[in-house]
């Protein structure tokens, strides 16, 4: 019986040979990795996933977004004369009255008391032995009729 000779079809390696890629493409990595599937794990169910439909209200908190400081932040109290005298006027903040007239105010979180502003009212502030107090600040209150005293930070 003689020999049939099928034809048979070529094989898709050799079909390439010579081609760079071989049918996997540039961009994709070249059918390495997860490039062929859209990424690993979760990535792009924002955007290229099918199931994005499913997770709409999950979608805004997928992601990180911002920075985190980690750094500790210690808030500095610093405050200018004349916003002080401004708030006790308007009775923001609380403060006592002496015999002779003079407002008392009390800060002892208080790290720095400076000069800007007016001070027309005579005040007698009240704080710990640890705050900085300039020596405009200090003029200000004293030509209003007022004085500065500095206690122990236990005491304030």
């Amino acid at each position: 019986m003689p020999r049939i000779r099928m034809k048979r079809r070529k094989k898709k390696s050799r079909k390439l040979l010579g081609r760079r890629y071989h049918g996997y493409g540039q961009a994709s990595g070249g059918h390495r990795g997860s490039g062929q599937k859209g990424g690993k794990g979760a990535a792009g169910i924002k955007d290229h996933m099918r199931f994005a439909e499913k997770f709409k209200e999950r979608i805004e908190q997928l992601g990180s977004r911002g920075f985190t400081r980690h750094a500790c932040i210690r808030p500095r109290y610093v405050i200018n004369v004349g916003v002080l005298c401004t708030l006790v006027k308007e009775g923001r903040i609380p403060y006592e009255k002496d015999e002779k007239g003079n407002y008392v105010v009390r800060l002892p979180r208080l790290h720095k008391l400076l000069g800007g502003g007016i001070v027309d009212i005579p005040l007698v502030v009240i704080v710990s032995d640890q705050c900085h107090v300039t020596a405009k600040a200090k003029e200000k209150i004293e030509k209003a009729g007022g004085k500065i005293v500095q206690v122990p930070a236990e005491a304030a």
